[in-house]
């Protein structure tokens, strides 16, 4: 009888245990998988990318990101742009949405940029372009929660770059597509760069870090 009491008692403090920490997602660390896709403001054309990202929450009501990102965009298919990204977003949770399916969220962060624009064909060496910059980032979001460790999460946000500027251009010579990469620094004009970001990711948490 006392093994059964004592096996009572220990099921029943994990069960309030188990409540408490429900109701308590400060110290949740989860790790995933991201698809991006940018609408770059230098050529409007599409850029795809792959990336991965870790969150630790701080309180149940701001949560932080820790994100890589490697972005493709083809120019009209003669040149290919390539991002880098790194960098932190802060999300903030506005509404009580504990143990809910749904939990939108604010965002606003920090990265560290690096591009490159080359031309397909090989040619001179000083054609092609790069620059690394900052950017600052601001959004909204959303958490599909299909359970308690696994979530879907799909935001915009808009990337403001901090830094040189640099395009590319197509010019139509004559029927003959040429392609024109430019780029201000070292002494001209700076420039504020920025496109939108669609991101759709997949996370699952891994522990409690306290």
């Amino acid at each position: 009888m006392k093994y059964f009491i004592l096996t009572f008692l220990l099921s029943f403090s994990s069960f309030l245990f188990s409540q408490k920490d429900s109701q308590n997602y400060s110290g949740d660390f989860s790790l995933g998988l991201r698809s991006t896709m940018s609408t770059f403001g230098s050529t409007g054309n599409l850029g795809k990318g792959i990336g991965g990202q870790f969150r630790i929450r701080m309180s149940n009501k701001v949560n932080t990101e820790w994100f890589a990102d490697f972005i493709v965009e083809d120019i009209e298919g003669i040149a290919t742009r390539n991002d880098y990204h790194i960098g932190w977003s802060v999300m903030f949770y506005p509404f009580n949405t504990l143990n809910k399916k749904i939990t939108p969220y604010i965002l606003a962060g920090h990265c560290f940029d690096y591009t490159k624009i080359t031309p397909n064909a090989k040619i001179d060496i000083m054609s092609q372009a790069s620059r690394l910059s900052a950017a600052t980032q601001v959004g909204i979001g959303t958490h599909f929660n299909l359970s308690n460790n696994f979530d879907i999460s799909l935001s915009s946000q808009y990337m403001l770059h901090l830094g040189n500027d640099i395009h590319a251009e197509i010019h139509n010579e004559n029927g003959v597509k040429e392609l024109h990469i430019e780029q201000n620094g070292h002494g001209e004009s700076f420039s504020l760069e920025g496109h939108i970001l669609f991101t759709l990711s997949v996370n699952y948490k891994l522990a409690n870090l306290w």
